[in-house]
């Protein structure tokens, strides 16, 4: 979508279309119109044409973009590495999460299988109580 917006810059209204927000193209322009008021008083006293003195304004502009071009490539380099960081930890944390679920899953199974263990024991110890009665009362009558 295609936005029209006016702005001032340097007493001069200036239509503008842009595919750009019209917040944004007004912040671009107060920019532009704050850095030409100050490089205009400090380029009034040189006797050059208006030509030459919007060439060294734009100058100015561009040198203000290429101080900050490099840092904004680190950053932009820092922000991808830490976006490929973050996705394989959030697919580490996955794995892991599905291996939690395994042990888990195989916990229950084993306490399961301990209290069936558990149970027939009990039962067996019981049959071997069972068992042992009449040998103990045999051993009275004999005594």
């Amino acid at each position: 979508m295609e936005n029209k917006v006016e702005v001032v810059i340097n007493g001069e209204v200036i239509p503008i279309k842009s595919s750009n927000s019209v917040e944004y193209i007004q912040k671009l322009a107060h920019y532009a119109g704050q850095r030409i008021e100050e490089l205009a008083k400090r380029y009034e006293t040189i006797m050059i044409s208006e030509r030459a003195r919007s060439y060294l304004i734009a100058l100015n502009i561009a040198d203000d973009y290429l101080k900050v071009e490099p840092e904004l490539k680190k950053l932009q380099n820092e922000h991808n590495k830490l976006t490929r960081e973050h996705s394989q930890i959030y697919d580490e944390n996955i794995k892991l999460t599905e291996r939690v679920h395994s042990l888990e899953r195989e916990l229950a199974q084993a306490r399961a299988e301990l209290d069936e263990m558990t149970i027939t024991m009990a039962e067996e110890q019981n049959k071997i109580v069972q068992l042992q009665l009449p040998f103990g009362e045999a051993r009275k009558a004999i005594g």
